[in-house]
């Protein structure tokens, strides 16, 4: 990896430096090419939005149309913390306690990207100062199941996809949506 750095570095005039600083790398020198830690990347300021956003795969998404089939909507309690039939985000009784929500309301969780409305689930499994939401609900228009109100597009749930960033792990190019890029509010509705 290094040699394909240094080459593509000189051939843009620059240094390796200020290649893994373009892509949002702290490491430099030799550093950046061994096992370490790096600060994540977070959108959304700490003060404004205090809650860092995570997600989840269900155990019953074996591929991406089981939301609109109803054995899916109607076992999706098998996920810890979810509810059958609901889009939850599970929090913390601590940080509900501090928001002023509890188990069943309904709340607006907002981020620099966007907001969707879900149900709030006080939830222990959730560690404090983080909300985690299961990936796949939330659809508008997918079929009748997997919507409240296949008619009227009314969704069932939230899509996370609405609250979370465009970024990309710049090396690899993959999708850099894993380990609390977003941060979040809630408030009840």
């Amino acid at each position: 990896m290094k040699a394909l750095l240094d080459e593509h570095a000189k051939g843009h005039n620059t240094s390796i430096d200020k290649v893994m600083e373009a892509m949002k790398y702290e490491a430099r020198g030799d550093l950046a090419f061994v096992p370490h830690y790096e600060e994540p990347i977070r959108y959304g300021d700490e003060k404004e939005f205090p809650l860092i956003f995570t997600e989840h795969r269900s155990r019953l998404n074996r591929e991406g149309r089981s939301a609109n089939t109803t054995w899916y909507q109607e076992f999706k309690d098998a996920d810890p913390g979810d509810e059958k039939w609901d889009d939850v985000i599970k929090v913390n009784p601590i940080d509900c306690k501090k928001y002023g929500v509890k188990s069943g309301d309904r709340v607006k969780v907002t981020s620099v990207q966007g907001s969707i409305e879900v149900t709030v689930k006080e939830w222990e499994g959730t560690r404090p100062g983080v909300a985690v939401k299961c990936y796949g609900q939330g659809h508008w228009a997918y079929g009748r199941i997997a919507t409240m109100d296949y008619q009227k597009k009314i969704a069932r749930g939230g899509n996370n996809n609405e609250i979370l960033p465009s970024d990309y792990e710049h090396l690899s190019g993959s999708t850099a949506r894993h380990g609390g890029l977003a941060r979040i509010k809630i408030e009840k509705i």
